[in-house]
C-alpha cells in the first residue's frame, strides 16, 4: 500500500480534540483560544471532560477516535494529552476507513501506539507535536512549529541540537520516519502494530522518553538488538531524553553512542552506514514537530532534517 498524505490545514478549518490515553483537567478554554487565534475552530470530544480514569472503556474510546478520524465534523485530531490507554483499543479501529478520510492526528507519548498503528494499516503521516496539554502561552514557538507542520509550510529542521554520530558524508541518506515513545515502542516489539519487516531496512527510527533510568533504555535497546531491528534500520534520529543519569558514580547513559553500536554489529555490507542525529521534542527544550511515516533526508554537513512533502 502506498503511503497517503494527511489534508493540508488551512485558517478556517476546524480541529477536533479528544483524550485518547487518560481523562485530564486541561483548560479546554486555552486551548479553543489559541486555536482561534490561528483561524482555527475546535469542538472537544466526550472524552476531554471526562473526569474517569480512562475516560471511558475501551469501546468508547475506540468509538469517539474512529469518529473524529471520519465523520466527525472536523478536518484533524488532536490529543489533549497522553497516558496509558491508547494500547486497549488498537484492534477495533477501521484503519481503511481512517485512510479514507486522511484526516491529521497529533499526539506524542502513549500516542505512540496510535502512530504506529495508523502508519502501518492505514499508510497514513501522522504528526508527533504538541498536544491540548501544550496549548499555553508560553508555548508559542512550540505551538507556531506545529501549524508551520500541519499547514504544509514545515521544510526544514535546522540547526539540530547536538552533532551527528555515524558515518560522514554530505549526504547520510534517506528514508521513512517512523516511531515515538521508546517506551511504548518496546512494549508493541512482536505485536501486530510494530513495524512490519518488509519495511525496517527503509525505517529512520525517531525515538523519545521521559524520566527512564539508563538500565531500561538498555533494555530496550537490546530487546532491538536481539530481534535484528537495530542492524537493519536506515539510521536513529533522538528526540528530548530527560533523567539519563545512572546511580551516584555512574555516566550519563548517552543512548545515541550505544545504539550506533548496536547499529554496526553484524550489519549487512549491503546496507548503508548508519547514523544517529538529534532533534527537540520537548521536555524542556523546544518542540518539534515531526511528520512521522513522511520521507525525510538527513544532512549530515549542515546537520539538518530535510522533509520531502507530506501534506496534500
Amino acid at each position: 500500500m502506498e503511503w497517503k498524505y494527511p489534508k493540508r490545514l488551512a485558517p478556517g478549518m476546524t480541529i477536533g480534540c479528544i483524550a485518547p490515553a487518560s481523562s485530564s483537567d486541561e483548560s479546554l478554554e486555552m486551548i479553543q483560544q489559541i486555536c482561534r487565534a490561528k483561524g482555527y475552530d475546535i469542538i472537544f470530544g466526550e472524552s476531554c471532560r471526562s473526569k474517569g480514569l480512562y475516560g471511558g472503556s475501551a469501546e468508547k474510546q475506540a468509538e469517539e477516535f474512529q469518529w473524529m478520524m471520519t465523520d466527525g465534523p472536523c478536518d484533524a485530531v488532536l490529543a489533549l494529552r497522553g497516558g496509558y490507554g491508547t494500547m486497549r483499543y488498537l484492534d477495533k479501529i477501521d484503519y481503511d476507513a481512517v485512510r479514507e478520510y486522511k484526516k491529521p492526528f497529533i499526539g506524542y507519548s502513549d500516542c505512540t501506539a496510535l502512530h504506529m498503528a495508523i502508519n502501518r494499516y492505514s499508510r497514513l503521516v501522522t504528526y508527533h507535536g504538541p498536544m491540548g496539554v501544550d496549548f499555553k502561552p508560553e508555548r508559542h514557538d512550540d505551538i507556531d512549529a506545529l501549524f508551520s507542520a500541519v499547514e504544509g509550510k514545515l521544510q526544514v529542521i535546522e540547526p539540530l541540537p547536538e552533532p551527528p554520530r555515524g558515518a560522514i558524508g554530505t549526504e547520510l541518506g534517506d528514508g521513512i520516519l517512523r516511531g515515538g515513545n521508546m517506551t511504548m515502542l518496546s512494549m508493541l516489539c512482536g505485536t501486530p502494530y510494530f513495524f512490519e519487516d518488509d519495511s525496517v531496512e527503509d525505517t529512520i527510527l525517531f525515538i523519545e522518553d521521559i524520566g527512564e533510568a539508563p538500565y531500561k533504555l538498555d533494555r530496550m535497546l537490546q530487546q532491538w538488538r536481539l530481534s535484528g531491528l537495530l542492524n537493519r534500520i536506515k539510521g536513529l534520529m533522538v528526540g528530548t531524553f530527560t533523567d539519563c543519569d545512572g546511580d551516584e558514580g555512574e555516566r550519563e547513559y548517552d543512548i545515541g553512542y550505544e545504539a550506533l553500536r548496536y547499529m554496526e554489529e553484524n550489519r549487512k555490507s549491503s546496507l548503508p552506514d548508519p547514523f544517529v542525529c538529534y532533534v527537540p521534542t520537548g521536555h524542556g527544550t523546544p518542540h518539534q514537530t515531526l511528520p512521522l511515516g513522511a520521507h525525510v533526508h538527513f544532512r549530515y554537513i549542515s546537520n539538518t532534517i530535510v522533509l520531502s512533502p507530506y501534506t496534500s
